[in-house]
């Protein structure tokens, strides 16, 4: 039994898609709790809800039914400004393709979610650096994504997930589009800032990483295989 409270809780969560009079069960009735300072990977078939589960623990969707409680929070019911504020201070995402914008260095890239925040430029200087050395990759800082190779994009993008020093990182298939040494070199960057303290929540196909995590869950057809 943990004492602490979790970090995230889903109770009887669903999330139902209609198209064409037809009802698609991506999500159907889950539960499930993340614990701060936990490594939790979520794996299973493709088409099993791993993304859609995904996208609404990062408040980029919403469920259909049931409750998400966010730090004590109950999420399900906020309007979209609200959910864009707790998004923006609670959660940083890792994406499979990088997202990374092509026309910015990559300085920029990890300023980025800062742009609106009031803090001072120096001081926002301050934490891109210390984000970006924190991934190996203050040396690029002035470099854009296209001069730079996979792993170290990705790399990049786990500073920008984790500049706003977020509750959660949330990782959909960090490794996806990486060779296999690429992908072991992520990996191990997300051993290391789970074990500096950081909440990880991964989406991934490969069973080697998923086995990295502190916990794995697995989906079938939308629901937990216990």
């Amino acid at each position: 039994m943990n004492d602490t409270q979790p970090l995230i809780q889903l109770e009887s969560l669903c999330r139902y898609f209609n198209s064409n009079g037809m009802e698609t069960r991506a999500i159907h009735n889950l539960d499930l709790e993340i614990y701060p300072g936990e490594f939790v990977s979520i794996s299973g078939p493709s088409g099993c809800g791993k993304s859609t589960l995904l996208s609404v623990l990062g408040l980029l969707d919403g469920a259909t039914k049931g409750n998400y409680y966010l730090k004590q929070h109950k999420v399900e019911h906020f309007d979209l400004y609200q959910r864009a504020a707790l998004r923006n201070k609670e959660i940083g995402f890792v994406f499979q393709a990088f997202n990374l914008i092509g026309d910015m260095t990559v300085f920029e890239n990890v300023e980025l979610p800062l742009t609106y925040s009031f803090e001072s430029k120096s001081e926002r200087k301050q934490r891109v650096m210390e984000k970006l050395d924190q991934v190996s990759m203050a040396h690029r800082e002035n470099y854009y994504p296209a001069q730079l190779s996979g792993g170290q994009q990705q790399r990049v993008a786990v500073a920008r997930g984790m500049i706003i020093n977020p509750s959660i990182l949330l990782a959909d298939e960090p490794t996806g589009n990486l060779d296999s040494a690429n992908g072991e070199e992520i990996m191990e960057l997300l051993d290391q800032l789970n074990q500096q303290g950081t909440t990880i929540c991964m989406v991934t196909h490969d069973s080697r990483f998923a086995q990295r995590a502190t916990r794995t869950v697995e989906l079938l057809d939308g629901q937990l295989l216990q």
